[in-house]
């Protein structure tokens, strides 16, 4: 078997990295690209960490593998839920190579909490608890990875807020040299033939300071700029130098793929769904005395967003979004802001949950929401009513359309996990208007500028590099998908590829003559291996809601 090491950089995008390549800042990737292959990876919708990289380590869209974002609404109750490790209801790769007896190395990956099994090691990734001791397989690992990085940290506990940049690019820093130890470590005292280390620190620091970087940024300002764009770079480069070490550490022999499961681009502004919704009649506040005072200031500007905006002006850097997050926040929060506690759901037809680069909406469905409005007769009609709200919304400025396509589910996929998918995908006009996918009602308005913590969203074309044994040598690549990874790896392996994946091999990454002296085999899935079955549990841990609302997941 073969040796492929997977390094995955969240959210990279060539339109910051080409640059910095041409100006000689990351030796290593250009190296890459000039002995092997590269090209743009188109992802899927929607384009978030955990669909996305679902997709990557499975070859499977979301709708067969069961991941659709994040966040749902929890089974039975309209509270919100993270997804986790047995929400992935398919076999990895990495459960596929230990299936064929190959040691694997698991390192952050998202949704891979609460670790499970592997034949190798595991170090859980995103969503996972904030000092967790139930975050590697085998358990005893934690303790091993603490002496060899002390303060090891799985996620950055700083979130940037204006004025706190050192302190947030100095955990960034020491986060990402951490991981790379430790990733160089393992690959060292343990014997491996798959190993896969995804920093996830790539993604926060576009989502937190891409105004800085970009002079069209509506928010850019060139003093910040001139204060912080050294740093920012010398952040990538750090990143290039871990590559770098991590193909080192490897060895010659080994194939390497550095892979985004998304871009990046600049946000500008927000729309609120269920604002929208409030307005069209599609949901209806309780006709309850105190949720109707909370309506009317809600309406009236006494909402999360402005009480973080007005203790920002005032200097409270610590009164932050994430309050309804903290221990005592949500029943705070859920007191006395206008929230879903309040929201008549016998009289609601449509909510919306999912956000970013899409937005998700729901029909409030009789026989599957706990209070749901609408006949199962009368679904088609509703959702039309809703497409036809999401089509009709006019920019407040300049009176355009805001909304420029809206998706029925069915549309985009097919896969047996359909059902769990929003009803309906609405894109926006520009993606530099995301969606925001808020459970309850950060805002009053339907539309308004983002938030200071967040200056970018995703974009659905990410990064893909490689290069190895029978891997072609300076090469652009096209048209490679997400879902192409996962077969593209098992061939890397020297390893069948399961039969009924989404995704296919891309012949055009690899020399001609290797195709045909060892052409891909294919095998029943059936035959090796089960995906693990899961349900939707509901979100308690408090350190996860604060780094997820930090990244502006959530408020």
């Amino acid at each position: 078997m073969r040796q492929v090491i997977v390094i995955g950089l969240d959210g990279a995008t060539f339109d910051v990295l080409l640059p910095l390549i041409d100006e000689g800042r990351l030796p290593n990737l250009e190296g890459i690209m000039k002995t092997g292959t590269w090209g743009r990876l188109r992802t899927v919708i929607p384009p978030g960490t955990g669909p996305a990289w679902s997709s990557i380590v499975t070859g499977l869209d979301p709708s067969n593998h069961g991941v659709f974002d994040l966040i749902v609404r929890a089974d039975d109750s309209y509270k919100l839920a993270f997804l986790n490790a047995s929400s992935l209801r398919a076999p990895t790769v990495w459960d596929l190579v230990g299936a064929f007896d190959g040691k694997v190395l698991v390192l952050n990956v998202p949704m891979t909490f609460p670790p499970r099994k592997v034949n190798g090691c595991m170090i859980s990734g995103l969503l996972t608890p904030l000092g967790s001791d139930n975050s590697t397989y085998p358990a005893d690992l934690i303790q091993r990875i603490r002496k060899m990085s002390p303060g090891y940290t799985i996620v950055p506990t700083q979130t940037y807020s204006p004025g706190r940049m050192g302190a947030y690019m100095d955990e960034m820093e020491r986060v990402v040299d951490s991981k790379a130890a430790v990733a160089a470590g393992l690959m060292k005292e343990h014997g491996w033939q798959f190993a896969m280390q995804v920093f996830n620190e790539t993604d926060f620091l576009q989502h937190a300071l891409w105004h800085v970087m970009d002079p069209g940024h509506p928010r850019h300002d060139a003093g910040e700029h001139q204060a912080h764009i050294g740093r920012i770079h010398d952040f990538y480069s750090r990143v290039d130098s871990v590559v770098g070490d991590l193909i080192a550490s490897a060895g010659e022999e080994a194939s390497v793929v550095v892979i985004s499961d998304h871009g990046h681009g600049p946000l500008h502004e927000f729309i609120h769904a269920n604002n929208l919704f409030l307005k069209a009649g599609l949901m209806r506040p309780r006709k309850h005395p105190w949720s109707r005072l909370k309506y009317l200031l809600h309406k009236l500007g006494f909402t999360p967003l402005n009480v973080y905006r007005i203790g920002s002006s005032l200097g409270l850097g610590k009164l932050r979004m994430g309050l309804r997050w903290t221990s005592k926040g949500y029943s705070l929060m859920s007191r006395f802001f206008f929230s879903f506690s309040d929201v008549d759901w016998k009289r609601t037809q449509a909510y919306a949950i999912s956000g970013g680069v899409y937005g998700g909406a729901y029909v409030n469905l009789k026989g599957r929401e706990p209070l749901g409005a609408v006949e199962p007769g009368h679904y088609d009609e509703v959702r039309t009513r809703i497409a036809e709200v999401l089509e009709g919304l006019r920019h407040p400025v300049d009176g355009g359309a805001l909304v420029s396509k809206v998706l029925k589910r069915e549309e985009i996929y097919s896969g047996k996990f359909l059902e769990e998918a929003p009803d309906l995908y609405f894109l926006p006009r520009d993606p530099t208007v995301g969606v925001f996918g808020d459970f309850e009602f950060s805002s009053n308005k339907v539309v308004e500028p983002a938030s200071s913590a967040i200056s970018a969203q995703h974009r659905m074309e990410g990064v893909f590099l490689a290069k190895g044994p029978g891997i072609r040598r300076g090469v652009e690549v096209e048209g490679m998908r997400v879902i192409d990874v996962a077969p593209s790896l098992m061939y890397m392996m020297g390893l069948p590829i399961p039969k009924g994946l989404d995704g296919q091999l891309p012949e055009s990454v690899f020399i001609r003559e290797e195709l045909k002296e060892r052409p891909p085999a294919y095998f029943d899935l059936e035959d090796v291996i089960k995906g693990a079955d899961g349900e939707r549990k509901s979100m308690e841990d408090e350190s996860v809601k604060q780094r997820l609302k930090g990244l502006g997941y959530i408020s």
